[in-house]
């Protein structure tokens, strides 16, 4: 069924709904609620200023008041503790017909920062018409409100054809729900249970073809080597002396596991995990050094422009003097430079090439290359990376992932790739962590002007870019704007994702160089950004980003051992919230943390708080991996089945590795 067909779908709301990536009914029913509002977990009134769900009796006709163009409709209420207090709905006229006296309603909102004893109210529900402990809210597209795009996903469900890879037998044998019933919960859940099953059979229904594929055959296949390389131990201890400090030992373990690898007779496949700041890179650096060396390319590519750059710079200041070429190709470059630069990796010239994915387009042809380095490696599709692996012969190839997760896990997203891992840093890291109330937000934020008057360099991470994606006010342009006025303007800068690439480049090396002392920033700050003073970080609302996550952000701060501060600042915990951040707030260790979340995480990272609801992740969770393997494993033995998950493999391999983020 096309979206043109469903009831209401118009060309303007056609165009809406394209603008918003939803071009077919399939992209409609992926398109999952923001949160749920919890009418299970109710709160009374409070002057605390958070955003909360009371049950409240209506206790006086509600009459409409006008005043300077606008109106608001008012009565009072009682909650279940018998607090009286007073509530307003603005511009929300019909409120005088549609709430009556003596009767229950939730009433989703928070109280009033100028008026005392009122409750300020943005969603109305009467108690009788509440069948379901959840509602589902959906990010705003165009003229579409939380309701009318629900009516419109129910229609999608509705006339979808859910044909799945898992057959009936398998959903009786597992305790599983078929895929429509998922997708009709996902989206109506009657309880959280009722959304805690939907969410494994979706995920399930993703994983089962990585896991058939998996089973099947290695994603890399190691072929039979071509070019060897020399004197390798000679050029370990020459690069050893490049160094500013001495290599800790887990490096030199995943080195002599590399040495290994390119001693034999087959190509090297090989998955690097390592800490934040563990030192990863220079175990990269010195594959590169080496291949130089040997008279070979080699390129290293990254996800960003920003990580790109670093790592040019880096490679420059570490291998000076060495004589050897590197090079940087990224896809902002302009036509005459980007054109010298592919002359000189066709004839050899260039040593090294850095960059971004434009060194996987077909422009780009090397001479010898005999190694790729993949840095952050569960961000690039399968296909892409074998796409650069196929621009040499039996390509050395060693990819890179910052984020730590248990080896079972690394084994679903990467296949049978050898594995080392680095989990000790080439310094220690002193990082105090702190999990931060509304009350004590003032406290922090002057000792925070005091600190960067002292020369701190001060993140501060917010979840989304502006209000419009944020209900809080705590979105990265109102933080930005607040924190001006706080430090002054000249401090303060503001870097996200949708600023262009040499906008975003300029403001990090205002912050880095300390022109600016405090970046407000989105999760783009996330991935290898490298500014060594850094000594503060500040994260708004942790209960809205993972524990990987949070680990990541972490991580950009205490690179240069000095004494350093993360702050989470809370702005609602329930129970299951704040065992999180303590567990987060007490464990420096990644693969700790990775550990946790993998054992605790079930059916979704669900973060449940009185004040808020239900905030979903629905990002594909690896915790439901071995099932999905389990089930693979037994229809394996059918064949027309095996063919049939395996040409869905094939068909949405690299987006499945991509979708598969680990929060």
């Amino acid at each position: 069924m096309e979206l043109s067909e469903l009831k209401g779908i118009g060309k303007t709301r056609l165009n809406q709904l394209a603008d918003a990536g939803i071009f077919s009914t399939r992209d409609l029913i992926n398109f999952f609620p923001k949160k749920y509002y919890d009418f299970s977990k109710c709160d009374v009134f409070e002057e605390d200023n958070i955003s909360k769900i009371v049950l409240a009796e209506v206790l006086t006709e509600p009459k409409v008041v006008r005043f300077k163009g606008m109106n608001y409709a008012i009565c009072k209420a009682k909650d279940e503790k018998n607090n009286i207090f007073n509530v307003i709905w603005y511009n929300q006229p019909y409120i005088k017909s549609a709430i009556k006296i003596g009767l229950s309603y939730y009433l989703y909102g928070k109280n009033s920062p100028k008026k005392k004893n009122t409750f300020v109210v943005s969603l109305t529900k009467e108690k009788s018409k509440v069948k379901d402990e959840l509602l589902p809210v959906y990010k705003k597209i165009g003229s579409f409100g939380s309701q009318s795009m629900a009516n419109l996903i129910g229609q999608a469900i509705k006339n979808y054809d859910f044909s799945s890879v898992v057959d009936k037998n398998q959903e009786q044998i597992h305790n599983l729900i078929d895929l429509k019933q998922a997708y009709e919960r996902i989206h109506q859940p009657k309880s959280q249970s009722d959304f805690e099953k939907a969410k494994v059979r979706i995920d399930v229904e993703k994983l089962v073809p990585l896991a058939m594929k998996n089973l099947s055959q290695t994603i890399y296949s190691a072929e039979n080597r071509t070019l060897r390389y020399q004197d390798i131990d000679k050029y370990y201890s020459e690069f050893k002396t490049l160094l500013p400090y001495t290599l800790t030992e887990d490096q030199q373990s995943a080195i002599d596991d590399i040495i290994a690898d390119l001693s034999a007779t087959k190509s090297m496949n090989r998955l690097l995990q390592g800490e934040v700041g563990s030192g990863k890179t220079m175990v990269a650096f010195f594959c590169l050094y080496l291949a130089a060396k040997n008279g070979y390319q080699s390129a290293i590519i990254a996800p960003t422009e920003i990580l790109a750059s670093q790592h040019y710079e880096n490679l420059i200041k570490t291998l000076s003097g060495t004589g050897i070429r590197i090079v940087k190709l990224t896809s902002n470059m302009k036509a005459a430079e980007k054109r010298e630069i592919l002359r000189q990796i066709k004839l050899g010239i260039a040593q090294i090439v850095v960059g971004t994915h434009a060194i996987i387009s077909d422009a780009v042809e090397f001479k010898n290359l005999n190694l790729a380095v993949i840095d952050e490696q569960h961000r690039f599709g399968v296909v892409q990376r074998a796409k650069l692996a196929s621009k040499g012969k039996s390509v050395d190839t060693l990819v890179m992932s910052a984020t730590p997760i248990p080896r079972s896990m690394a084994l679903a997203l990467y296949g049978n790739l050898s594995l080392s891992i680095i989990k000790n840093c080439p310094f220690a890291k002193d990082i105090t962590t702190n999990i931060v109330t509304r009350q004590k937000q003032p406290e922090m934020w002057q000792y925070l002007k005091e600190k960067a008057e002292q020369g701190s360099k001060i993140f501060v991470v917010c979840s989304n870019i502006d209000s419009e994606d944020d209900d809080e006010n705590l979105s990265a342009t109102n933080v930005h704007k607040q924190l001006c006025n706080l430090f002054g303007k000249e401090n303060v800068s503001l870097v996200h994702g949708r600023l262009d690439k040499a906008s975003a480049i300029k403001t990090m090396n205002e912050f880095a160089t300390g022109e600016k002392r405090v970046l407000v920033a989105t999760t783009v700050i996330e991935v290898g950004v490298d500014v060594p003073e850094a000594d503060i970080i500040v994260i708004m609302s942790p209960e809205k980003f993972g524990l990987a996550t949070l680990h990541q952000l972490r991580g950009r701060i205490g690179r240069n051992g000095k004494k350093s501060y993360c702050f989470c600042l809370s702005h609602g915990m329930g129970l299951a919230t704040a065992e999180r951040l303590m567990f987060f707030r007490d464990h420096a260790s990644g693969f700790d943390i990775a550990e946790f979340d993998y054992q605790n995480r079930g059916a979704g990272d669900i973060y449940g708080t009185n004040q808020h609801g239900i905030s979903a992740d629905f990002s594909v969770n690896l915790a439901n991996y071995d099932l999905a393997l389990e089930i693979a494993e037994e229809m394996a033995a059918d064949k027309e089945k095996r063919e049939h998950i395996l040409q869905i493999a094939e068909q949405t391999y690299a987006k499945l590795c991509n979708d598969i983020v680990l929060n």
